[in-house]
């Protein structure tokens, strides 16, 4: 099992529920078999959609989407989860940023497709962690999981619920604050945690389903490599997204806190879909990098590393789309699958920036401390009491207060006050100033992407020209 792609689209059609008695009722999307192998790899899922005219009659509308793998009604959880969410656990443990997202329509097979994939994942971890441990190679596992509902994030590890937040580090990560970590190892223990974070969401009543997800839900597994304090983590998190619906078409059912609910998730998922339409490059210009509108709703701060085009780490990202094969769904379903298949428009590859040796980010524990001893001067006298281990990324993480006294510990207290304030500000000005050579280095990159795009067509333009005045010499 292997990674392919950057950004996964997969369908998951939800077999028709026949009640007991009743008229058996055909399903009304299918997989289109033929489509199996297509066009970059890609299935194919094919709609009916049921029209009535004056002039015609009943007849039947087809509706055609793409997608990296479409899973029919036949198809249990456990395929989808071999195939896509298992490979995402040794790339993890390896370093990487995964994330699997779950959308749909209330009632579509969504949070049951999520929770079987996490539960399963849960226990291919644990296990691949325990193998690895023998070598050196374990990780030190902690689990978050927070709830996003219109602009408030919650603390699903607490039982009182309380408020979290959302907010973006000096490197530019979307990080989760003021939120549980609790550390699991056992299967048992990130499941008992899952567990709990599901039984705290809120849901509510819907036209289509009686526990209606209303929030989004993210579950962050974060991976940190044991006997290496300055790794990256590799992260694995799994995302329900709220219930999909339309507000005008359930509105006479939905009281107004319920309509105000639909639009906000409504309005977060179109810029979800929003920051992944711009990260494949179609609402960028040609002069400059790609702005992508990641700071827009907590939800798309918080997956800021699953559509962001540079990294310091390898990242994917598989999309899964459920959707329900019943005629009263077909409306909900196109519009799932379109959402869906516009994803496919994500094929840019991700670049994991390469190291600046001036970017204080990509500093070793030893740079880190030639500097210290260099400003510090005679002052300083154990610059290492200011950064026994880190390195310039980890030591740009620590807060001022715990900067000046490691500084005045390690000076035995002549630097405290105003110099260790000049000290640590010296400091922070390197940080600002890498941050925005880091910017500088992902325009340039872009700029190199883009110029190494249009060259590639040009060239392509070129031969198929050559091959069609080959073809008119031939007549």
């Amino acid at each position: 099992m292997s990674v392919e792609r950057d950004f996964s689209v997969v369908f998951r059609l939800r077999p028709l529920l026949q009640a007991p008695g009743a008229e058996q009722q055909e399903p009304l999307v299918t997989v289109d078999e033929g489509a199996a192998a297509g066009a970059a790899g890609t299935h194919t899922a094919v709609v009916s959609q049921e029209r009535k005219s004056w002039k015609h009659g009943e007849t039947a509308e087809q509706h055609r989407f793409a997608a990296h793998r479409v899973y029919g009604c036949e198809a249990q959880t456990d395929e989808l989860f071999d195939e896509h969410v298992a490979p995402l656990v040794p790339f993890a443990l390896d370093g990487g940023y995964a994330t699997v997202l779950a959308y749909g329509q209330t009632a579509s097979g969504k949070t049951h497709t999520l929770s079987h994939c996490s539960a399963a994942a849960a226990r291919v971890l644990s296990a691949a962690n325990a193998a690895r441990r023998p070598g050196g190679k374990g990780c030190r596992i902690t689990i978050s999981c927070i709830e996003i509902y219109g602009k408030t994030v919650n603390d699903l590890l607490d039982a009182a619920n309380k408020r979290a937040a959302v907010a973006e580090d000096m490197q530019g990560r979307g990080v989760l604050a003021r939120v549980t970590e609790r550390e699991v190892t056992t299967e048992q223990e990130i499941l008992t945690a899952m567990e709990q974070a599901w039984a705290l969401r809120r849901t509510s009543a819907t036209a289509k389903n009686a526990q209606s997800s209303r929030s989004h839900a993210l579950i962050r597994l974060t991976l940190a490599p044991e006997g290496d304090a300055n790794a990256t983590p590799g992260v694995l998190q799994l995302v329900d997204l709220a219930g999909s619906e339309r507000a005008a078409g359930d509105s006479a059912s939905h009281s107004s806190e319920r309509m105000a609910e639909t639009v906000a998730i409504n309005t977060s998922l179109m810029a979800l879909k929003e920051c992944m339409r711009a990260r494949s490059g179609g609402a960028a210009s040609d002069a400059s990098a790609k702005h992508i509108p990641f700071r827009s709703t907590k939800l798309t701060l918080a997956l800021k590393e699953a559509f962001d085009l540079f990294s310091r780490q390898p990242a994917t990202t598989v999309f899964i789309a459920t959707a329900s094969t019943a005629a009263a769904d077909i409306s909900a379903t196109l519009n799932t699958f379109r959402y869906a298949s516009a994803l496919l428009l994500v094929p840019q590859r991700l670049v994991v920036q390469e190291p600046d040796p001036r970017d204080v980010t990509y500093w070793s524990n030893a740079r880190v401390l030639e500097w210290l001893a260099k400003y510090g001067g005679a002052a300083l006298v154990r610059p290492q009491d200011v950064a026994p281990y880190e390195d310039g990324l980890a030591l740009s993480r620590v807060p001022e207060a715990d900067f000046m006294a490691r500084l005045q510990r390690g000076s035995d207290g002549a630097l405290q006050g105003e110099s260790a304030r000049r000290l640590y500000l010296k400091w922070w000005r390197i940080v600002i100033a890498s941050r925005t050579l880091a910017k500088e280095a992902r325009a340039a990159e872009w700029k190199r992407t883009k110029a190494a795009a249009a060259a590639a067509s040009e060239a392509a333009d070129a031969e198929a020209a050559r091959e069609i005045l080959a073809d008119v010499q031939c007549e």
